[in-house]
């Protein structure tokens, strides 16, 4: 089983829209890190984002490059939202997910799946950015 999380691409700016959607850079990002995906034959059953705009349309942008059907809003995937819940769901699903959303959220939920303890490590991941973890269930 693995997960792979992404942080959304580059936002534009809340005064420009307050919905704050991707950027032209982060529409970019988010083509990459599919490219990335793509070429590292990843294996994605279901991708969950959180329900802001930029963090869905990442989502949208990488199920389309890998022809994943089946994507899904989820609560409790905003930037300070409590980790737990969502590793829980995860280690229950037992399928390869990709999480599109925020930091610092995407960094503490690395650091609780890597060590077990949401705050033991420091995991940073830039805009556009994706980390793969493999977990033995």
């Amino acid at each position: 089983m693995r997960i792979y999380l992404v942080r959304h691409g580059d936002a534009v700016l809340e005064e420009d829209d307050p919905a704050r959607p991707l950027s032209a850079i982060g529409r970019a990002e988010a083509d990459a890190a599919a490219i990335l995906l793509q070429g590292e034959r990843a294996e994605i059953d279901e991708i969950w984002h959180s329900t802001r705009l930029r963090a869905k349309e990442t989502a949208q942008i990488i199920a389309e490059r890998l022809g994943v059907n089946n994507v899904l809003e989820k609560k409790g995937l905003s930037p300070y939202d409590p980790v737990f819940p969502i590793a829980d769901q995860i280690k229950k699903s037992r399928k390869n997910i990709l999480i599109a959303s925020h930091m610092p959220f995407l960094g503490k939920l690395a650091s609780l799946i890597k060590t077990g303890d949401a705050h033991k490590e420091k995991v940073e991941i830039k805009t556009g950015g994706v980390v793969s973890i493999n977990l033995a269930i």
